[in-house]
């Protein structure tokens, strides 16, 4: 019998395990120079004249406030905690995926976060901040992760989201001001986004592999 009838094809190379495309970093750093503009800009008198209420967008019609609430901040904790993470996400998700995938989609879904959020709560509760958009990237980006890259078993692809989940999404202590329901939601349309767009760009995404057999 041919040894080459006991080989095993092993994925040495995925789409993951190349450089991200040219122009990543900068994407990364327009998006935090956004957030921290917007942020100070608007410390000069309250941040709330950004932020997005049910009332505000949807019976006074002020539907921007669904994009400029995920660019501004409470203040400076609120917006180094959500900048460190959005910025790497945003790095990683255009690096990979391109523009389609951020920031035209993610800002995109990102607004659809916000305005199904403002639907669960009252009509003056007030949503600011890009967590929600950090968890719907973080969600995109760790299922992709976990169907993409092949050089790595199944488990410990799952062992290393969960990892990378843990310490970045999972917080340590319970506060009151913060929207954990905007989170849930975000990631699960990220999620969602994730399966869509591996199931849609499949076959691109395996033509990157390199297989060898071992």
């Amino acid at each position: 019998m041919n040894q080459d009838q006991h080989a095993i094809a092993v994925v040495r190379e995925t789409l993951l395990s190349k450089k991200p495309r040219p122009g990543a970093l900068w994407v990364a750093l327009a998006s935090l120079l956004v957030i921290a503009f917007v942020s100070l800009a608007s410390w000069r008198q309250s941040p709330l004249r950004l932020a997005a209420t049910r009332d505000s967008v949807f019976v006074e019609g002020e539907y921007w406030r669904l994009l400029s609430s995920i660019a501004v901040h409470a203040d400076e904790r609120h917006l180094v905690v959500n900048g460190a993470v959005l910025g790497l996400l945003t790095y990683l998700v255009y690096g990979y995926f391109g523009a389609a995938s951020y920031p035209l989609l993610g800002l995109v879904l990102g607004t659809i976060t916000i305005g199904l959020t403002l639907q669960t709560y009252p009509p003056d509760v007030a949503l600011l901040g890009a967590s929600s958009l950090v968890y719907l990237l973080a969600a995109f980006w760790l299922t992709s992760f976990v169907l993409i890259e092949r050089r790595l078993s199944p488990m410990k692809r799952l062992l290393r989201a969960t990892g990378f989940a843990l310490i970045t999404l999972v917080p340590t202590s319970f506060d009151p001001h913060v929207s954990y329901r905007a989170h849930a939601i975000g990631f699960g349309l990220g999620l969602v986004w994730g399966l869509a767009h591996f199931a849609a760009r499949r076959d691109e995404i395996r033509q990157e592999e390199r297989v060898e057999l071992d």
